[in-house]
Formats: C-alpha cells, sequence, structure tokens
C-alpha cells in the first residue's frame, strides 16, 4: 500500500516537473513520512543502515547538483525515496538514469534542460516492482 501511495506522489511530482521544471517541498516531505511509517510497521528494518545509505545517497547527488547535473528537487525526492527503498534505492537510480538518457536521446535535446522526476518515477516503477 505504501509503495503505491508513493507512486502517486511521485507522478504528481513528475507532473510538476513537467509544468515548472521545479518540484515542491510537499512530495519529499511525504515520501519521508511514508517511509517512517514503514519503519513503524517493520520493525525489523536497520535505521543505522538506512541513515547511511541516504546520507550516501544524498552525498552523491548533492556532487551532480554541484555540477549542475541535477536538479534541487531531484536531490531531495530521491534522497527521502532512499530511506524508503533502502539499497533498491541504487537500482532506482539506475533506471532511471537509463530512462532519462533514452528519452533526451529520443527528443535530442542535450544542450537544454529536461525534467528528471518523469525518469524519477518510471524508474521506481522498475526499481521497487522489479524481482531479480
Amino acid at each position: 500500500m505504501i509503495k503505491i501511495l508513493i507512486l502517486i506522489i511521485l507522478f504528481f511530482a513528475a507532473v510538476e516537473d513537467i509544468k515548472k521544471m521545479e518540484v515542491g517541498y510537499i512530495y519529499p516531505a511525504s515520501i519521508l513520512a511514508l517511509s517512517f511509517v514503514n519503519f513503524f510497521l517493520k520493525p525489523y528494518i536497520s535505521l543505522k543502515f538506512y541513515l547511511f545509505n541516504s546520507f550516501l545517497v544524498f552525498a552523491v547527488l548533492f556532487l551532480f547538483w554541484l555540477l549542475g547535473g541535477i536538479g534541487g528537487g531531484d536531490v531531495k525526492v530521491l534522497t527521502a525515496l532512499s530511506f524508503y527503498a533502502g539499497f533498491r534505492i541504487w537500482d532506482i537510480l539506475l533506471f532511471s538514469s537509463m530512462i532519462f538518457l533514452l528519452y533526451s536521446l529520443m527528443l535530442r535535446k542535450f544542450k537544454t534542460k529536461l525534467p528528471f522526476m518523469p525518469a524519477i518515477f518510471v524508474g521506481t516503477i522498475g526499481g521497487l516492482f522489479a524481482n531479480f
């Protein structure tokens, strides 16, 4: 159930990113709140691991933000999503990056800014629901 709510939140974040090229604070805050609900529902989850993993995700994405390769809203949403997804956030990042690369190749827009949140939405579907 929480997965579906997170996907709905990501869908609306993607729509806002397409329209405005920015993502509101409500989206990462909502994902973070759902992640903490998940911690209470599943007490066997290691909070220390999730905190370390989220810090690592933030550090990597912050470097990309400093270089101008990703927006601040994308960093916030992906960091919040890492509290829910745990180690699968790296799968989500990989899927999202591949999807972004594909649609930037199809649109042939390399110098212009494109919204990354739609790729995050589709990448999350692949990362959370894929069974390897």
